[in-house]
């Protein structure tokens, strides 16, 4: 069994999840379900086509099987070959995500740790580095008066054209209907009105598919890091992988962001602040990580997880 030094856990780790052992309830993010009947709503079902997590021993036709850092089996998170314009959100399949659902003790610092690879499918030459749009981490938090989304993107391309730069979620000052989505769950409507009034998601929730999207990759979701543009290790080879280590680090109790690192580089976000909307009910303490890659053109691609550690503390080592 290997240890957790390969990373830089706050005092009380909450979960270690090493995918040699199974998914660790790491499992799809599929659309709410209606409160009057066994089934989802029409509009949403295009989410349950986001592919779901899977084991993975990192195979490639060429360089045979990888495996993972540490061991045999990576969590692996895929697209199908299919993406919209990057203008545009993503389409049934061109994402795929996971999630799992947690809770937490106290406002503190939490703190998010993985090494991963990135990959496009080996179905062509090229090695498809322009062929992923981006992955990310975010977040979501709700504690008893605000639920908010703490995420990083690294918008990797868009329409094919490299970007490779850092973003973190906070929405800009958009109204609601801006923001993209409907929400039907919040009511027992056949189309999601409540009272004969619409529905909408508030701006800041679900960044990672709402929000206005643009060319160079920007939306109405995440915002640029600071001095965040940075050239990930990606093989020349379309059958190799190299392994990254990422984190993210959040204040609870002030609800700001601290700091991302992303192998060498560390990015000092305090004073950068998520977009907060009120409480939704039934969701007290939330604290539920997602993550997700998106393919920018018509191939497969891939986020490989070795492992995942989130830990929680009283102070955040910067």
């Amino acid at each position: 069994m290997y240890s957790v030094n390969k990373y830089k856990p706050l005092e009380n780790i909450l979960c270690y999840d090493d995918f040699d052992k199974g998914l660790h309830g790491w499992m799809v993010l599929v659309p709410n379900i209606r409160a009057d009947r066994m089934d989802y709503f029409p509009e949403h079902k295009k989410y349950a086509e986001w592919g779901p997590p899977m084991l993975s021993s990192a195979t490639f036709g060429y360089a045979g099987t990888h495996g993972s850092m540490n061991g045999t089996y990576s969590m692996k998170l895929s697209s199908r070959p299919i993406a919209g314009p990057p203008t545009e959100p993503p389409v049934a399949g061109s994402t795929g995500h996971a999630i799992k659902r947690l809770t937490f003790l106290e406002k503190e610092y939490v703190k998010f740790e993985m090494w991963y690879a990135i990959k496009a499918e080996q179905d062509r030459p090229w090695n498809g580095e322009n062929h992923i749009r981006g992955f990310g981490l975010v977040f979501d938090i709700q504690d008893e008066e605000k639920r908010y989304f703490c995420g990083a993107r690294y918008m990797n391309a868009a329409g094919g054209k490299m970007q490779q730069r850092w973003q973190y979620a906070s929405a800009v000052d958009v109204d609601d209907a801006s923001w993209g989505d409907t929400a039907p769950s919040a009511s027992d409507s056949e189309d999601g009105s409540e009272n004969g009034k619409k529905i909408y998601i508030k701006p800041g929730v679900d960044p990672s598919w709402l929000g206005k999207r643009y060319a160079d990759g920007g939306s109405d979701s995440f915002k640029d890091v600071p001095g965040g543009k940075q050239t990930l290790c990606y093989n020349e080879s379309v059958d190799k992988i190299n392994w990254h280590y990422f984190s993210l680090t959040v204040d609870m109790e002030k609800r700001e962001y601290v700091e991302l690192a992303s192998i060498n580089k560390r990015y000092d976000l305090r004073g950068c602040k998520p977009t907060l909307v009120d409480a939704y009910p039934r969701i007290n303490q939330l604290l539920n990580p997602i993550l997700w890659v998106e393919a920018d053109t018509d191939r497969r691609v891939f986020l490989f997880v070795d492992s995942v550690l989130v830990s929680t503390g009283k102070r955040a080592a910067l």
